[in-house]
């Protein structure tokens, strides 16, 4: 065997032996994560629902405080995303009307197909907001990979999936009858002025939360 020959082979070896490492870490990874969202749902944490909607301007500025603030305390809180906001739906689905036209529906439905495809919070927060904030709809496949997700979004927008997943956010929004998008709803219950607060100083609200309901560990220094 000459020497080029066997250079190809310890390359072709090294490559393989590579990308194994790199799908190794990927499958540990996501093991780590799903461990600790099950321990987190398993734990007592301050549950939180948002209810937005993707071309809202307010849900967009809301999005700069959801970020750093889900980063800071994804340990203390279970947060479940729910994008339709003022949308309405007819004949089980035939039809959404939503309250910044066409593309709206369009994107309410991008987010309940990506949300939908993982289980991992973080990851979900992290492709929110990356979108949200993106100028257009240009971005779905960079902030899913920024966000570690690999999802089939072109499949789930034209199926009935899609349908099913906007129809159940309808029920869960429903459930507030918003007046206001977005809403921030803590443990199921609504309350208004934890609403108005929470649009103002979103990290202060949750720390006030975690301390009424004392779920913060004797001597942390997160919430000063």
């Amino acid at each position: 065997m000459n020497r080029l020959s066997v250079n190809i082979i310890l390359s072709f070896m090294l490559s393989l032996l590579i990308w194994q490492t790199l799908a190794y870490y990927s499958i540990l990874e996501k093991l780590c994560q799903e461990i600790k969202q099950q321990l987190k749902l398993n734990m007592k944490v301050l549950h939180i629902t948002l209810l937005y909607e993707s071309l809202c301007p307010d849900s967009r500025n809301f999005m700069h405080q959801l970020g750093p603030v889900y980063e800071e305390f994804e340990d203390y809180i279970d947060i479940l995303l729910v994008p339709f906001g003022k949308s309405q739906s007819e004949r089980n689905g035939a039809i959404f009307h939503c309250q910044h036209g066409p593309a709206e529906c369009k994107g309410n439905r991008l987010q309940s197909c990506v949300i939908n495809s993982t289980g991992n919070q973080a990851a979900q927060v992290k492709f929110v907001v990356c979108q949200m904030l993106a100028p257009d709809y240009s971005r779905i496949d960079q902030c899913a990979n920024e966000a570690g997700l690999l999802t089939d979004v072109v499949h789930c927008l034209s199926s009935e999936t899609g349908t099913k997943l906007q129809l159940q956010a309808e029920l869960v929004t429903k459930q507030y009858s918003p007046s206001f998008i977005p809403t921030i709803v803590y443990n199921g219950v609504f309350d208004q002025q934890l609403q108005d607060h929470s649009l103002r100083d979103f990290r202060g609200t949750v720390c006030y939360m975690l301390r009424q309901q004392n779920l913060l560990p004797s001597g942390s220094t997160i919430c000063q």
